[in-house]
């Protein structure tokens, strides 16, 4: 129950954040915007996520995964409903940073709440469905967007409040934690223990350049469908969603595949090998073939998470500890958030799209040889 409770607020967070790319077209239009400014309509939000990602470790150590979660969803609730009164971009920029700042916070609450619920020997499971919800997040608005807002982008935000509102009020009324664990411990812990990891730097650093990968082809993959490829919104946001949904289905089977072998390491290996296989055919390919580099990503979308995760649960065994490991992941997460849209739209802008996917490949080779140097199974 915890566990879908938890799963369920989560996914509220990728819903806000990921509201802009079906609507990508009309924002726009409607702020004048260029291919290459439309990048900070993401990367704003992942601004605010990463300046919180480290803060948000002692946030959970001062306050509790409880409170935090409460506080997160608020943020979240906050910043959508700001956004959805924008009318020019300035206060947009604004709400999607605090929209970022939320999801921050939680991205920090729930794999601390996961770690408290369940034993490591049994962690991998969960870790691996829990590692599914920005992909889940993906498939619910890059699936209700069209319908809920097929010409006013408004509604979009509409939707998106609503279901954190309401996610908001479960979430306070029915999480609680384990009854071994009742309250937060008062802990004298130092900064160099908490955030002093090697490994959970090295982890940071490949999460981070995995996600300016992803981030990239998640916000433009439809705009690049609309414009080169000539489909409609709804055709576009829904083939884009074959990436989410099969990191969906990869994500829980990953963590399944690293309890049985032992090993995190592996599992974020094969997640370079398939996102470079990807992103060599990604624009490059049309008609039913584009779905093909969607599922490799999909699929290294779901294992990167699931050993990241799982691995930097597993450098402490005291919680407090496992929650700083984690807000080190994070930053390393929204660093590559706030990097990836800037990165991939001015270069698409100015040397066309086939150009910006290639040059996501040397990032991907340098994700390989950091995993190659960790000191982890």
């Amino acid at each position: 129950l915890m566990l879908v409770l938890i799963y369920l607020s989560g996914i509220a967070a990728p819903i806000n954040q990921f509201k802009v790319p079906p609507m990508m077209k009309q924002l726009m239009a409607d702020f004048d915007m260029s291919l290459a400014a439309s990048g900070w309509l993401m990367s704003a939000f992942a601004l605010a996520g990463f300046l919180f990602a480290l803060p948000s470790g002692l946030f959970l150590q001062k306050i509790g995964v409880k409170r935090l979660g409460v506080t997160a969803l608020t943020v979240i609730l906050g910043g959508s409903v700001l956004g959805g009164l924008s009318g020019s971009v300035a206060p947009m920029l604004i709400s999607r940073a605090v929209e970022g700042a939320g999801m921050s916070l939680l991205s920090v609450a729930a794999p601390a709440a996961i770690s408290a619920w369940f034993p490591p020997e049994k962690r991998g499971i969960p870790v691996g469905i829990w590692a599914t919800w920005v992909p889940a997040g993906n498939v619910v608005i890059f699936t209700a967007a069209p319908f809920v807002a097929p010409a006013n982008w408004q509604h979009a935000w509409l939707f998106a409040a609503i279901y954190t509102a309401i996610l908001l009020i479960l979430f306070s009324v029915l999480f609680k934690m384990p009854a071994r664990i009742t309250a937060p411990k008062k802990q004298s812990i130092r900064l160099r223990d908490t955030f002093g990891a090697i490994d959970a730097w090295k982890l940071a650093l490949i999460f981070m350049l995995f996600n300016v990968v992803t981030i990239s082809i998640k916000t433009y993959m439809p705009a690049f469908l609309e414009t080169v490829r000539a489909y409609s919104q709804a055709e576009a946001s829904s083939i884009t969603t074959i990436m989410m949904v099969c990191s969906m289905t990869a994500a829980p089977l990953a963590g399944i595949i690293s309890d049985r072998i032992h090993s995190r390491k592996k599992l974020i290996i094969a997640a370079c090998i398939g996102a470079c296989i990807a992103v060599s055919l990604m624009f490059n390919v049309s008609g039913l073939m584009v779905m093909i580099p969607l599922v490799f990503i999909g699929i290294a979308g779901g294992a990167m998470p699931a050993g990241v995760f799982t691995a930097a649960t597993e450098l402490s065994n005291d919680p407090a500890k496992s929650g700083a490991y984690m807000s080190v992941i994070i930053f390393g997460q929204y660093l590559g958030m706030f990097t990836g849209p800037i990165f991939f739209s001015n270069i698409a802008d100015s040397f066309g799209w086939w150009t910006a996917a290639y040059a996501l490949i040397p990032l991907i080779i340098l994700m390989f040889i950091i995993t190659g140097k960790l000191k982890i199974k």
